[in-house]
């Protein structure tokens, strides 16, 4: 019990630190968001568990709205996760295959987003999308574990993402 999860390490840039906002960007000053540990996305993605989808989608909407990423920018990728969930209608549909594949590229995405947004703002960046990315990331490895669909943990994928735009509409996301 008085272990502490071990933070997500992969992707993105990540400061140490206790607490949600572990130190600064050194492009732009601006706090950097400690994510949710490799644990408690499992136990949101695989385990669907409600109340930690909850605590960290309202931690991850404030970092984002206190970084300024906007609200447009948050919904390019999410629309994109939606329409993969509407054509991903049940397991075993004659969509599957297809839908799974558009959501493991969603990773992709999520990287050129990131990337495009700091060559966009040059030096004065805003690292939102790169601190998306670091969130969003471990949870769609887990829908494809073992390289087969999860369907399921794509729907429990899509609730943690809508939970999250709405609570960065909440702390002030424009």
């Amino acid at each position: 019990m008085g272990q502490r999860n071990q933070p997500y390490q992969g992707g993105g840039s990540r400061a140490s630190g206790g607490g949600p906002q572990g130190g600064r960007d050194q492009r732009s000053n601006e706090p950097r968001f400690q994510g949710p540990s490799v644990d408690d996305i499992k136990k949101i993605i695989v385990d669907g568990d409600v109340e930690l989808l909850v605590k960290w989608a309202d931690k991850i909407g404030d970092a984002l709205a206190a970084q300024r990423l906007s609200t447009n920018q948050i919904r390019n990728v999410y629309g994109t996760a939606r329409q993969i969930q509407f054509r991903w209608d049940k397991p075993g549909s004659a969509n599957e295959q297809q839908a799974f594949r558009d959501a493991v590229l969603l990773r992709p995405k999520l990287a050129y987003y990131a990337e495009r947004e700091k060559q966009s703002k040059g030096s004065g960046s805003t690292i939102g999308m790169e601190t998306l990315q670091s969130v969003l990331e471990p949870a769609l490895q887990l829908i494809g574990e073992g390289g087969k669909p999860q369907h399921d943990r794509y729907q429990r994928f899509v609730e943690y993402f809508e939970a999250i735009v709405a609570y960065h509409k909440k702390h002030g996301g424009k």
